[in-house]
């Protein structure tokens, strides 16, 4: 049993006999501000192992445990659940198993002491102190409002005219009942929602949304001086050249790089890309039909990262396409789960002005069905499962163009054989590995220790009770969107045939 206890991200071991150790609420916010996790009480982890030595007094440590967490001089939110906190026995002792999952965006930063300078986060198996612009972010991110603020000292020369002239016209082919040509530029900046009202002196005044959406860089960059948007095509990546494409904020361009332009700028580009770097059987006729879908997940994810980043933050919005995928990383984390982001529905919104640009001009879909298209494309396509890794600030999403054994180049035959055999039956023994046509114990054992060292597959347990797989989170949320994709589909077909 001792085995199986080792600090990590979301395990914390705690000597503590008789009473709950201070060190415990350090462990609790940290928890609490990151992605959740388990303190046991009563094991302590020692320079020749981790050691047993058991609570003396539970009873007293529950009662302060419970008091202490709704007790404000120890924190300002209590994340204690009576079903998440167990007595075990082991050995004949006794531990005391906390559960503390992750709290809601709304309420972090939780800290200690009563002073939100002790907001805690987890780094690996330690907890550490929030810095002064975590601290911040998180903030932002409990009430995610920034976009709407008005701007004093603002005007329309600080936007860029030839950018509202083109935003006119995308909205002119959706409206053709209205002439917006003939609006003057200011009116129809109010009516699109890029323009508010200040109710403490009458004025209208530009939202800072609007400005990074139509502003010029100049203006921008005084209002967000960590502005940065770019994009880069690495599908010839040499040493010598590390891009063979790239548009970027802050250089000399022939627009204005503000989000409007950077977006279709870079969107033509990225099409452009769809159907390089794969092939397609001749015979099957599929290629326009994958390149369409290519083409939704990937302007669905480009109008995701610009519309859910948190440009107050220091972190680039960064676009980068490669042979065969995509990669989507902004500043700011997601405000919804990977699995609300992929299963659809309502959204979060960091930045409610940007998101009713976009929605205006037809560059994104209904709330909350951007995600649900990006999985569903990988999905009909067969390519391998989008990735999201939404943590430290930054959001990263992965969109490929190629089946999970594909996307991983210079694999031998019998790595392959050995990963289709796993995509298709999940976790697996080697002696079912053994069995595999053309396969023997010696390959068999070398190369699953080849596809662990490429951090492919996943050892699981230990002795006759070893199993081999993907990543257990990931393979799980795989199998519960693709079936949601199916039950989705099915509706529609019965729709469609009523």
């Amino acid at each position: 049993m001792q085995d199986t206890f080792e600090e990590n991200i979301n395990l914390e071991l705690k000597k503590a006999q008789n009473d709950l150790p201070k060190s415990f609420w350090d462990t609790y916010s940290s928890f609490l501000n990151t992605k959740g996790g388990v303190v046991l009480l009563g094991i302590s982890e020692e320079k020749d192992g981790i050691k047993i030595t058991g609570v003396q007094n539970s009873e007293k440590i529950l009662s302060d445990l419970y008091t202490q967490s709704n007790d404000e001089s120890y924190t300002n939110y209590n994340g204690i659940i009576d079903e998440n906190v167990k007595v075990i026995d082991e050995d004949g002792k006794r531990i005391i198993s906390i559960y503390i999952p992750e709290a809601d965006k709304s309420a972090k930063p939780v800290y200690i002491k009563g002073n939100i300078k002790n907001s805690f986060i987890r780094r690996n198996e330690s907890d550490q102190r929030m810095k002064e612009h975590e601290i911040r972010r998180y903030l932002r991110d409990a009430n995610p409002i920034g976009d709407s603020q008005l701007l004093d000292n603002f005007g329309i020369e600080d936007l860029d005219l030839p950018t509202i002239r083109k935003f006119k016209d995308f909205l002119q082919e959706r409206e053709n009942e209205i002439d917006l040509f003939s609006i003057d530029d200011w009116e129809f900046l109010k009516k699109c929602g890029a323009v508010g009202k200040d109710e403490n002196d009458g004025n209208f005044k530009i939202k800072k949304g609007a400005l990074l959406f139509f502003g010029k860089e100049v203006s921008i960059t005084s209002v967000y001086p960590h502005f940065h948007i770019d994009y880069r095509n690495r599908t010839e990546e040499t040493l010598d050249n590390r891009w063979v494409d790239r548009v970027s904020s802050g250089e000399i361009n022939t627009k204005e790089m503000n989000l409007f332009n950077f977006y279709n700028v870079v969107l033509d580009k990225m099409v452009n890309t769809v159907l390089e770097g794969f092939s397609l059987d001749s015979h099957t006729h599929r290629r326009e039909s994958v390149k369409r879908g290519v083409e939704i997940a990937i302007r669905e994810a480009l109008a995701n990262s610009l519309i859910h980043a948190d440009y107050e933050d220091d972190i680039s919005v960064k676009i980068e396409v490669f042979n065969n995928h995509y990669i989507f990383t902004n500043p700011g984390e997601m405000l919804i789960t990977t699995e609300e982001f992929a299963r659809g529905g309502e959204s979060r919104v960091r930045n409610t002005t940007i998101v009713t640009l976009f929605r205006r001009a037809g560059f994104s879909e209904r709330a909350g069905s951007g995600g649900m298209r990006i999985f569903q494309v990988a999905h009909q396509n067969k390519f391998r499962t989008p990735e999201i890794n939404s943590v430290g600030g930054r959001t990263e999403v992965v969109i490929w163009k190629a089946d999970l054994i594909d996307s991983y180049p210079n694999l031998d035959e019998r790595e392959k054989q050995i990963l289709i055999f796993i995509e298709k039956n999940g976790r697996v023994k080697m002696t079912e590995i053994n069995q595999l046509e053309g396969m023997t114990e010696y390959y068999a054992k070398k190369f699953v220790s080849s596809l662990i060292e490429k951090e492919i597959l996943v050892k699981f347990g230990t002795g006759r009770s070893t199993k081999y797989g993907f990543e257990t989170g990931s393979s799980q949320m795989i199998a519960s969107i693709e079936n949601d994709l199916r039950k989705i589909q099915d509706i529609l077909v019965k729709k469609q045939t009523m």
